[in-house]
């Protein structure tokens, strides 16, 4: 297995279609896959538009196509944050989901610093998608990482279920102080129910905490 994360700086993005993105908001951020076909991806957006910018701007970029808002949150308005649903159909999105061996891994951001994705799979898919890029929107940075020799990766240690409901609950401050999401919304916003959402992040928990513990006094 390998991962590799690549890296567009700012201005890399801004002279690319992606750049209409960073002009339109502050912050787009992709939490969730929510259906994966040849054709693009159904994706859950966490986004921030900036002042005098709206959904209707956003939805004008040519391989974006805003299908309205993650019920019960409301469209956001000009200037402010909220959840959506937009359908991707970008060339380099297509030519990712035509390697059937890797996955994409969210949450990944597009904002004012750049984008940075990572892509894991099998060296072969991985080595692949990584050629397109480089044809498609060629990256300024590139790390590639054999997860068999990183054994203090995540995931190594939790299930990919685990791995992703715990970016995502990170990402939406389910753990912060005060807790800024619950778990019902947590589970309104990935569709799952709230009592297996519950159970995978309890079992997350518990891992991370006897893993951290056993690395601890391993030393």
């Amino acid at each position: 297995m390998r991962e590799v994360q690549l890296v567009w700086d700012e201005p890399t993005v801004s002279n690319t279609e992606f750049g209409k993105i960073i002009e339109t908001t502050s912050w787009f951020e992709v939490i969730a896959h929510l259906e994966v076909t040849k054709q693009g991806v159904r994706q859950l957006v966490k986004v921030k538009l900036r002042e005098n910018m709206s959904i209707e701007q956003l939805n004008e970029i040519s391989f974006l196509e805003i299908e309205g808002p993650m019920n019960p949150y409301p469209l956001p308005e000009p200037g402010q944050e909220g959840f959506i649903v937009a359908w991707n159909n970008h060339q380099l999105t297509v030519s990712a989901i035509g390697f059937d061996s890797i996955h994409v891994i969210p949450p990944y951001v597009i904002n004012d610093e750049g984008i940075r994705i990572t892509v894991r799979g099998l060296p072969h898919g991985v080595s692949g998608f990584l050629k397109a890029a480089r044809v498609l929107m060629p990256p300024d940075h590139v790390k590639v990482t054999d997860l068999t020799e990183l054994k203090e990766n995540l995931a190594d240690v939790l299930t990919e279920k685990q791995l992703e409901i715990a970016v995502l609950a990170v990402n939406s401050g389910y753990y912060n102080q005060p807790r800024e999401i619950s778990k019902k919304e947590l589970s309104e916003i990935t569709g799952i129910p709230r009592s297996t959402l519950q159970e995978h992040l309890a079992k997350a928990e518990a891992t991370l905490v006897k893993h951290a513990v056993q690395s601890h006094l391993s030393k």
